[in-house]
């Protein structure tokens, strides 16, 4: 017909579905100033190149200030999508924004192209499906990689720098102090960088190392601030291991604290936000350029009293509870810790009970919330009953489980294809294994009762038998860390549920500790509280299991 242009029919091998194939759009904002490019720009050229290539994005990921060096970011949400074949691929504005990480871009740009996943950059044409493709895609991140380590050798120069002037590495306020930032007035004369004593926060920090030196315990220090209302510098109350920090590094008493360039620790983990400096345990002083606030003779004794504290044990490495580390404030939903308590027995004697309660870190640190304060014996009893009336219910469960398994005895179980599937067999098998344990623990109880085995040789394949428990039950718990858990199934936690009610008096306490955590999310604390009634209510504590939800926090602060 006249006026009508005909146009030839595009292939089908170049259409794609009719909506688009599914991508998931990243985004990555850098630390780096002169790499900072604006989440705006990246997703309308990510959105262009989707719109250019008939792709769909199904998903947008950001990743904002945050550095290309370390894999622990929310990139690693898009690649487990791939990985569920929820999406085709993850396109970036350039390749550099998926990593500047030699063994990070390795590793997971292997776990995309396992599963027949790719990465495509929006802005650098390379077609990956081709030898050449993926040789520019590789050249692209020695670029990244190269650029990576060029700003690190910038920052290395510059805390030099910094250091020679007399100057902290980093910048920035430092509490008790005012910061006068490097400037160009409108004369043209430079103002150098220079810290100014804060006559009362100076003050206070004075107070707080002598204080110190005279033997007053960090926590109390940390407690008398945030009753006070002193904030950090970042506008948030003092916690213990923050003021010890800030005490240690000597900068109100002049000096500058540094890790040495040339220390034999080892180096820094690829995948982690970790500097080296901060796991190693060497550090150097230097004179700063600052005014100091606390004397030398002050400062000296505060350093001879740390040595002398950090040289005692602590009782934290080897958590003497099995309930260690898992209760939580029902307050705050913070971390609590076991403490102690004292009673006088007949005759005027002091009777000291370690561990006698579990009470509210955040209480204990700097006062910011009520806190709870309730009996160990308490939350063991808890979690006692709790673990019976979970049996009770995963029974009907396996059971059901069991009957549906035994409906199908020929199905042929299909290997697992792809890393999530994998991962869930290798639970299985440790979860199996766990079961094995504890029939042949059930058996050996039972032929020691009957005296069929003389008693030294149960206890021997007792303590055998609970050390490979300890093992899988560690083996369990990393596999459940080193990736998202899937929904749990509560018939799955039956072995250690009975296990841990059949023997809890028996049990090592490590051993029970290790089996709770891989069957509770915590066991939340509630402290004593007057309900509209006026009736009081005694603490209580309420164990999750990880199938359940943790609960809401009830607020710091008791109702007036």
């Amino acid at each position: 017909m006249e006026g009508i242009v005909t146009i030839p029919q595009t292939p089908a091998t170049f259409q794609g579905s009719p909506q688009g194939e599914p991508w998931i759009g990243y985004i990555r904002v850098s630390t780096y100033y002169e790499d900072k490019i604006s989440p705006e720009i990246q997703r309308t050229a990510i959105q262009a190149w989707a719109d250019r290539t008939g792709r769909r994005i199904v998903e947008w990921i950001e990743d904002l200030d945050i550095s290309g060096r370390t894999f622990k970011r929310k990139i690693m949400i898009g690649i487990k999508i791939v990985e569920e074949r929820r999406a085709r691929g993850i396109a970036v504005w350039r390749y550099s924004r998926f990593g500047r990480s030699r063994h990070g871009n390795a590793l997971n740009l292997a776990r995309l192209e396992q599963v027949g996943g790719r990465l495509e950059s929006a802005t650098e044409s390379a077609d990956t499906t081709t030898a050449f493709g993926r040789l520019q895609m590789g050249m692209a991140f020695k670029f990244a990689e190269f650029e990576s380590d060029r700003i690190g050798e910038q920052w290395a120069e510059t805390r030099e720098h910094r250091r020679e002037h007399g100057l902290p590495s980093t910048g920035g306020r430092r509490w008790g102090y005012i910061w006068h930032r490097r400037r160009l007035d409108e004369k043209g004369v430079v103002h150098p960088e220079w810290y100014e004593p804060a006559e009362d926060l100076g003050l206070t920090a004075l107070d707080l190392y002598e204080r110190s030196a005279n033997g007053e315990p960090m926590n109390s220090l940390t407690m008398w601030l945030g009753r006070n209302g002193y904030l950090g510098t970042r506008g948030v109350p003092w916690t213990q291991t923050g003021l010890t920090r800030y005490m240690d590094s000597g900068f109100p008493a002049g000096w500058l604290r540094y890790h040495p360039d040339d220390c034999d620790c080892p180096p820094t983990d690829p995948d982690g936000n970790t500097h080296r400096a901060a796991l190693c345990s060497k550090k150097i002083f230097t004179p700063g350029a600052h005014e100091l606030i606390v004397k030398e003779d002050v400062w000296e004794e505060y350093q001879r009293r740390r040595k002398l504290a950090s040289s005692k044990p602590s009782n934290n490495r080897a958590p003497a509870y099995p309930l260690s580390g898992l209760v939580v404030c029902a307050r705050c939903g913070g971390a609590t810790a076991a403490g102690g308590g004292s009673t006088y027995g007949a005759g005027g004697v002091l009777i000291r009970k370690n561990g006698y309660v579990f009470r509210c870190s955040v209480r204990k640190d700097n006062a910011t919330c009520d806190g709870v304060y309730i009996l160990r014996t308490v939350t063991e009893d808890a979690v006692l009953k709790r673990l019976r009336e979970w049996d009770t219910e995963i029974e009907a469960e396996a059971a059901k489980l069991a009957a549906e398994v035994a409906k199908n005895p020929q199905e042929k179980k299909e290997e697992p294809t792809n890393p999530q599937a994998r991962l869930d067999a290798a639970r299985q098998r440790l979860r199996d294994r766990l079961a094995e344990i504890e029939a042949e623990l059930d058996r050996q109880t039972s032929l020691v009762s009957r005296g069929i085995i003389p008693e030294d040789s149960y206890v021997r394949e007792r303590d055998r038998l609970t050390e490979d428990q300890t093992s899988v039950t560690t083996d369990l718990a990393d596999l459940d860390a080193s990736a998202e858990k899937p929904q749990a199934e509560k018939a799955d936690y039956l072995p250690v549920i009975r296990g841990l009610v059949g023997r809890w008096n028996i049990t090592p306490v490590d051993t029970r500790r290790a089996l709770l955590r891989t069957l509770l999310r915590g066991v939340w604390a509630y402290p004593k509280m007057t309900g509209p009634d006026g009736v009081e209510t005694a603490p209580y504590a309420v164990p999750v299991a990880v199938w359940e939800e943790a609960p809401a926090p009830i607020g710091r602060r008791a109702a007036a």
